[in-house]
């Protein structure tokens, strides 16, 4: 009897657990359904969009590179390894100006190669006076004076040596030495000229035809913000890298107030003429989420397209672009947070 109670408690349980289990799925189906009937009246919903016509127009064909300021000219200051410096005149940092005296090297050997000069002329001297009394023969007079000759040039080359000048004007931008150190295979000095400055970039062999010498170019260095500089196209390579399929270029900027410094990180802008492109509204352009690929809405007859684009130069409040819109086409450029694809839509103004 004891068992017969105990087996119908358990009977009793599990239909109640089999009850509640019916009960909520129940519901949850009934919020499921509900939820896929909203999501369908949202998807069947028509939104209402702005939209604006792109419009093919001819524009400024502007490019922009990125490239590093450099001096226009670098000369090393450097004399005979193994001669001791006597004296720096200049620091890193400091102008100097063309001839200007930057170091100064030890001239024990000029001391020894003049003192050796002036015994020689003394036995020149002598051996005229000989060879005019007959006592010595044409020979050995001259090769006194050659000895005097060569003792000459060996001070004339000590003493280009001894006074190191600079080529330039410019700034010191290097110094690997210090007063009283033994000159080795470095340079003592590094001098660069940076009025004028230049910057190189690489262009497409397909613009080879269109980049002439003295075209105008822009440049703006991250240290100034938007201050723009303005130089001029000085060189074109005559070759194309196989490898890249691009040509070198090089731009001279006359940096008059010395703002532009060798080093410095540069984006040059260069006008290759104008061209007919599709220019649309910024506010059109959507940036898929995770990517960089780029999206628009485009309407026709009531129902949208979503479809990539490649975009071009940001002017201001447009954009142009290089593909995936055709001049006369309507973008959408309000309402698209609501939009899908193939979703009808209600224009508005």
């Amino acid at each position: 009897m004891h068992k017969i109670i105990k087996s119908n408690q358990t009977h009793n349980h599990r239909m109640k657990r089999i009850f509640y289990f019916v009960v909520a799925f129940s519901i949850v189906m009934a919020a499921c359904t509900k939820k896929d009937e909203k999501k369908a009246e949202v998807k069947n919903e028509t939104v209402k969009v702005k939209i604006e016509t792109a419009s093919m127009q001819e524009i400024d064909q502007i490019y922009e590179f990125t490239s590093t300021v450099d001096a226009a000219v670098k000369n090393f200051i450097s004399s005979a390894g193994g001669t001791r410096i006597e004296k720096i005149w200049v620091e890193v940092g400091q102008k100097v100006r063309k001839g200007q005296k930057l170091v100064t090297m030890e001239n024990t050997n000029l001391n020894t190669a003049q003192t050796q000069l002036a015994n020689l002329q003394n036995e020149v001297k002598r051996m005229e006076a000989l060879y005019t009394s007959g006592g010595i023969s044409k020979q050995q007079l001259d090769q006194i004076k050659t000895q005097e000759e060569v003792t000459k040039r060996n001070i004339r080359n000590l003493e280009s040596n001894i006074t190191l000048t600079s080529p330039i004007s410019g700034v010191i931008t290097m110094r690997n030495f210090d007063n009283g150190d033994v000159s080795g295979a470095q340079p003592i000095l590094q001098v660069m000229q940076i009025s004028p400055v230049k910057l190189k970039f690489n262009i497409n062999e397909t613009f080879y035809n269109k980049v002439k010498l003295g075209m105008s170019v822009k440049t703006k260095v991250e240290v100034f913000g938007d201050e723009e500089f303005s130089g001029k196209i000085s060189l074109i390579a005559p070759t194309i890298d196989p490898l890249t399929r691009t040509f070198t270029v090089e731009a001279q900027f006359a940096n008059a107030n010395q703002k532009l410094r060798p080093g410095m990180f540069g984006r040059v802008e260069l006008n290759l003429g104008k061209a007919k492109k599709v220019i649309v509204s910024d506010k059109a352009i959507i940036k898929q989420s995770g990517t960089n690929n780029k999206y628009v809405f485009i309407e026709k007859n009531g129902t949208v397209e979503y479809r990539q684009v490649e975009l071009g130069r940001r002017m201001r409040d447009k954009y142009e672009l290089l593909s995936g819109v055709n001049d006369g086409e309507n973008v959408v450029v309000s309402g698209q947070t609501s939009l899908l694809d193939g979703k009808k839509v209600i224009v508005v103004k």
